[in-house]
């Protein structure tokens, strides 16, 4: 079977255009990207719209669609545009470099306006120890003028559109970005978001089913390839099947992957208030329920210590936030049955919501030890089931000793880990704290926070820990997201205050989150003064 002709007619029409595009220098190209901020802005309300439409999403959860679609993109692009105004070399704030000598660039926030944004959030990426600190090397040493293909996500919206412009930005080729079939009703208003790169043919949007994507992917005009899904979708394509069997790829062009983790969140034992108790307890119930848990990054594990007084009454406030949180629709395909597998294998599970058609109940397994069946180890659920694990750690430093060997050796994937730890017993074990996040090896690592800020921020790279092989792929190779360009990044380390004043965003509940997110893409669109005070105001409207 052949592509569609159109597909194929689409591919050499950028393939005609890859040398224009590495002609052009870094500041001819911002305008391409001015104008698809203020079309992002523009179509908006009808991207939410179809959002919401292709995952049967009501009124109380519209707000994810805002943040993660088109304000995940225009928060991408504007640091793109940061990136190219000083030729793709963005300076760094602020270099620091680790008593073992690993460099650490210090990129968020960058300016005031940052700071007020994000509320303390604060963003370091740490290079790799054996390679150099440089940026933009596609620009100074461009790659022959290609055609890159991005097989799209099918969860969170924006995330296909930026792959594609990680291609164009970072790695210096066109892009034609092959659209997951779950949000095909979202490629004509992509079209519309992207029509200045369209237009001049440095993009393209196509449809399709599997076999289409992969028989781009084989097409010799294609350079490069790039996919966020599965890690069974990547061996199929690469080497024909679930699993490697063979020594020969069946796939030989080079591929970058992003493909999905064991999220764990860490839970440093300590002391604290009932408030900061149910705040933690929140925090970890809206990583599960986030887009109805089908996120390559949702928890799964949260990894307790037995010995910590206030386990029980943490699981306690856990469990009546997941029991106040309504099911949602499963629009994710299979995942009703991945879930019904794993509750077959762990009986003693609890389910904490009403089991309604269509639908996934949140649920949670408690009081496993790091001998339990080991399948929700090494398998992502990608369904609302959530997995406590506890130690036999006696105190914040005995933890952290257990811990980061159990999350790095016995749990899959190598994406990103949440580590939460209040300010007291930070301070207490700064050593053992520090060592531990050194130690980590995971792509994106955030402090009292959600890892999926890593994503969000749209300035860190995102992707796997260094090392993985095509034969064993893990969480992928490469990274996106890297707009500050370095060429060689090891991990992200995202850091929030341990308990905000304000709902962060990613919580669940958030009141005011559809106004916020318009009110930020006002901000980095049209900068009216009158979009900060907007700000101020639907956040402090969300005050817990």
């Amino acid at each position: 079977m052949t592509v569609a002709v159109p597909a194929i007619k689409e591919l050499e029409r950028l393939h005609q255009q890859a040398r224009r595009w590495q002609e052009l220098s870094p500041r001819e190209r911002i305008p391409y990207l001015q104008r698809m901020k203020h079309l992002a802005r523009h179509h908006a309300q009808r991207w939410v719209e179809l959002a919401c439409q292709i995952k049967g999403i009501d009124r109380d959860w519209v707000g994810e669609e805002w943040t993660t679609g088109p304000l995940g993109l225009i928060l991408k692009l504007d640091h793109y545009i940061y990136a190219l105004r000083h030729n793709g070399v963005p300076p760094v704030p602020r270099w620091q470099t680790t008593p073992t000598g690993q460099r650490v660039a210090h990129i968020l926030p960058r300016n005031w306006q940052e700071r007020l944004l994000w509320f303390g959030v604060s963003a370091q990426v740490w290079l790799q120890p054996d390679q150099p600190a440089t940026q933009g090397s596609a620009y100074r040493n461009p790659p022959p003028p290609g055609v890159a293909v991005v097989l799209g996500a099918g969860n969170i919206t924006s995330l296909c559109l930026a792959d594609a412009l990680y291609q164009l930005l970072a790695a210096n080729r066109v892009a034609l970005l092959k659209m997951n079939p779950l949000l095909d009703p979202l490629t004509d208003c992509f079209r519309q978001v992207c029509a200045p790169l369209i237009e001049a043919g440095f993009l393209e949007i196509v449809t399709g089913d599997g076999t289409v994507g992969e028989q781009l992917c084989h097409h010799p005009l294609t350079q490069h390839i790039h996919i966020t899904g599965s890690h069974h979708t990547y061996n199929r394509l690469v080497w024909g099947g679930a699993i490697p069997d063979s020594q020969q790829p069946r796939l030989t062009t080079p591929v970058t992957a992003e493909l999905g983790n064991v999220t764990p969140l860490m839970i440093v034992p300590g002391d604290w208030s009932a408030a900061e108790l149910d705040y933690q307890a929140r925090q970890v119930a809206s990583a599960l329920v986030h887009n109805a848990s089908f996120n390559c990054i949702a928890a799964q594990i949260v990894v307790t210590s037995r010995e910590w007084p206030q386990r029980l009454a943490f699981l306690s406030a856990l469990k009546q936030h997941l029991q106040a949180i309504p099911p949602r629709p499963a629009y994710y395909p299979g995942a009703i049955a991945r879930y019904e597998s794993f509750l077959a294998e762990y009986p003693q599970a609890t389910v904490l919501s009403p089991k309604q058609p269509g639908t996934i109940p949140w649920t949670l397994i408690e009081g496993l030890d790091p001998t339990a069946n080991p399948r929700i180890f090494q398998e992502e659920v990608f369904c609302g089931l959530l997995a406590e694990v506890q130690l036999p750690s006696r105190n914040a430093r005995d933890f952290l000793a257990m811990a980061v060997p159990f999350v790095n050796e016995q749990l899959w994937g190598t994406l990103g880990c949440t580590v939460i730890i209040d300010p007291r017993t930070e301070a207490q074990e700064a050593d053992a704290f520090n060592q531990a996040i050194a130690q980590l090896r995971y792509g994106s690592i955030a402090i009292n926070a959600w890892v999926s800020l890593g994503n969000g921020l749209g300035c860190t790279p995102w992707g796997a820990f260094p090392g993985h092989r095509p034969a064993d792929i893990g969480s992928g190779m490469g990274v996106v997201h890297n707009s500050f360009l370095f060429d060689y990044p090891e991990k992200a380390v995202i850091r929030a205050p341990f308990r905000l004043p304000v709902t962060p965003p990613w919580f669940y509940g958030h009141r005011r989150l559809p106004e916020l997110a318009q009110a930020v893409m006002d901000i980095y669109t049209s900068g009216n003064p009158l979009s900060w005070f907007m700000v101020c105001y639907f956040a402090l409207g969300s005050v817990h």
